[in-house]
């Protein structure tokens, strides 16, 4: 959950980095107001794709190790797990303490939501209604508030004519365009991300889009100097309903009338918007780089756990004759070893030994390929090194090769099983079959 919150506020601040640089001082304000809310919705559904492609970027030896662990966690007996229980109670205990405050936080920012939505209930239940065309008005007594939610326009009984009319103009434009629906939208997202200033920036943005939008309109139907003096002289009250769209706000009041004076953007300002597709892009990889590292500290973490854990497991397959399954190269007590490499210390024999096989299948894959190609193509094989010392079983599979897939992957196994004979590997000191995976690359020149 803590990832995924600072991912979508990482994301949500660039996006918004975007339209405060190239995008704000444009005159498309339809454009900005649909790039505010597709921007902030990639940017919750961003962190949350899986992309099993970019899982390659992790060795297979590694995620098998990953899943044998997941295995050993499975059927390791209860006394091994009895001491780490201790640990794994205060890390939930900890963890707790974050979700009670999270609740507390959506629990008051939904009173504040309920409170709000009460008070604009009052409003319609308590107060003289009429219809004009296809929207509801209501008057407020005692005020000169002016303000929307949805196709109900509420209007203070102490406006004059005049200013009823010109208002009217203005508030229609937000009922038509629904603006209170993305108003009310972020009022809900403040509720379960009330902890997330961005939601509260993109609030605030949208609205300011929403007066410009009614402005704009509002204008066609009058002079610009008689708006203008409309504004200046106009002095309204608002209730306190952020999610409704209010005529004035005198913080806004100064940039709104900027705004009106503005010439139209060009039309190739639109191409601004393409900023978004490469950000885009950029946090796509960002999000798969993250879940494979992801996986990849989970990969290390089982690799490094001792072999204590395992000398009293017995892993079986799940077939009739249980018969044990392929021990991963990255977990085995002794691992297999290339001819030679039986005379290093054990702490050199792992990497001798995948040295020359890589060394081996390499030049064996490249002499056996023949063709061209425009790029580098990977192909991850996995094979067994049996109990006698034997490869066999070997598999391929080759990363954006496109038609020559089935070449390639062909070229792989058979430059795999021309491995000489290994020492076999040993568990618990048996002899025993162990699953080795090898990332092969072709270079395009070959």
């Amino acid at each position: 959950m803590l990832q995924y919150s600072i991912q979508v506020i990482v994301f949500q601040f660039l996006f918004w980095l975007v339209y405060e640089i190239s995008l704000k001082r444009t005159t498309f304000f339809a454009y900005n107001r649909w790039y505010l809310l597709l921007s902030f919705s990639l940017s919750l559904i961003l962190p949350l794709l899986k992309f099993d492609l970019f899982y390659d970027v992790v060795s297979p030896e590694r995620l098998s190790a990953f899943r044998a662990q997941q295995i050993l966690d499975i059927t390791a007996p209860e006394t091994t797990k009895e001491a780490s229980r201790n640990s794994i109670i205060s890390k939930q205990i900890f963890i707790n303490w974050w979700v009670v405050t999270y609740v507390i936080g959506v629990v008051i920012s939904a009173i504040f939501l309920s409170l709000k939505l009460f008070k604009l209930k009052s409003l319609f239940t308590q107060n003289l209604k009429r219809t004009e065309d296809q929207f509801r008005i209501i008057e407020l007594p005692q005020t000169k508030a002016a303000f929307t939610f949805f196709k109900t326009i509420f209007l203070g009984s102490e406006l004059s004519a005049l200013e009823r009319d010109q208002i009217l103009v203005h508030e229609k434009v937000h009922a038509k365009q629904l603006h209170s629906l993305d108003l009310l939208i972020f009022e809900i997202f403040k509720v379960f991300f009330w902890f997330n200033p961005l939601v509260y920036v993109y609030q605030s943005k949208i609205a300011m889009i929403h007066e410009y939008l009614a402005d704009t309109e509002s204008v066609k139907k009058t002079s610009k100097s008689n708006y203008f003096q409309h504004l200046l002289n106009a002095s309204f009250g608002s209730e306190d309903l952020i999610f409704s769209s209010q005529f004035l706000n005198n913080s806004s009041l100064k940039k709104r009338i900027k705004m009106i004076q503005k010439k139209q953007s060009r039309s190739l300002a639109k191409l601004q918007y393409l900023f978004a597709i490469p950000l885009t892009f950029a946090m796509l990889v960002f999000v798969a780089n993250v879940s494979a590292n992801t996986i990849q500290n989970k990969v290390s973490e089982a690799s490094a756990t001792s072999a204590e854990n395992t000398a009293n497991v017995e892993i079986m397959a799940g077939n009739s004759e249980n018969q044990p399954v392929d021990f991963p190269f990255a977990v085995v007590d002794q691992v297999p070893l290339f001819k030679g490499c039986e005379e290093l210390s054990e702490a050199e024999q792992k990497n001798c030994t995948s040295e020359k096989i890589n060394e081996f299948v390499n030049n064996r894959f490249n002499e056996g390929i023949k063709g061209d190609f425009d790029s580098a193509i990977r192909v991850v094989v996995q094979f067994r090194i049996n109990s006698s010392g034997k490869v066999e079983a070997a598999r391929a599979r080759a990363i954006l090769a496109g038609n020559n897939r089935e070449v390639v992957e062909a070229a792989a196994v058979k430059a795999v099983e021309a491995l000489p004979q290994l020492i076999p590997g040993e568990h618990n000191s048996e002899k025993v079959n162990v699953i080795y995976s090898l990332p092969i690359t072709l270079n395009a020149e070959v």
